[in-house]
């Protein structure tokens, strides 16, 4: 019974910090910064999202986590703990063994650890620290659980190397026009040449008759 009027009297006061949150009021000069921004966890799976404070001590300050989720839209505080991070107070309907926080040793930073994820925990999670009526809001941390992580690598496919890389095909040649050319071009050559060959042979040999008769 004690911890439930504890728990009553946090809500009461976390409720009325939201609504100066949200009108805009705040006289806290702390500056709270969180890690990281997203995140796409797997169903079941455990989670850690970071609140750091800095330019103010803690240990006479409380810590407070809320989130508004998909299927609830008004603003849900979720646990609070003292810096000390003696005891923890939930609110309602919050499965406690769910959530826990942790602060790292002589550091301003604070650890909100979410275990078992199911899709009821997609939402912005945000931290705030708070003073007599003084308080500050983390940027917030939009999380998403799913039951498969996406892929971002594509599939990619190879060619098979052509043989002519050496051959530059002008950009006005005909279609068609492939690594066949590598064979072809020289037959076509050695075809001339033994033309060329043939053309002085008989020449030379039509000369030499002509020769032979005259000297005859």
């Amino acid at each position: 019974m004690k911890q439930l009027g504890l728990t009553g009297s946090c809500l009461s006061r976390c409720f009325f910090l939201i609504s100066f949150y949200v009108t805009g009021a705040n006289a806290f000069s702390v500056k709270l910064s969180q890690a990281p921004a997203s995140m796409i966890q797997l169903i079941d799976q455990t989670v850690e999202i970071s609140c750091t404070i800095k330019d103010v001590s803690m240990d006479k300050l409380r810590l407070y986590w809320y989130r508004k989720t998909e299927k609830n839209e008004d603003t849900e505080f979720i646990i609070s703990s003292t810096g000390q991070i003696e005891k923890f107070f939930y609110g309602t309907n919050i499965i406690q063994k769910k959530f826990t926080i942790k602060r790292v040793a002589f550091k301003g930073d604070f650890i909100l650890n979410i275990t078992n994820l199911d899709h009821s925990d997609n939402g912005i999670y945000y931290c705030m620290v708070g003073e007599s009526l003084k308080f500050a809001f983390g940027n917030g941390t939009k999380l998403t659980v799913v039951d498969s992580l996406p892929t971002t690598v594509k599939p990619t496919t190879t060619k098979p190397p052509c043989k002519c890389k050496k051959l530059k095909i002008p950009k006005t040649s005909l279609p068609g026009v492939n690594c066949s050319l590598v064979i072809w071009a020289p037959l076509a050559g050695l075809a001339l040449l033994l033309l060329i060959g043939l053309y002085l042979l008989a020449s030379h040999t039509y000369r030499s008759r002509n020769f032979y008769r005259n000297f005859c």
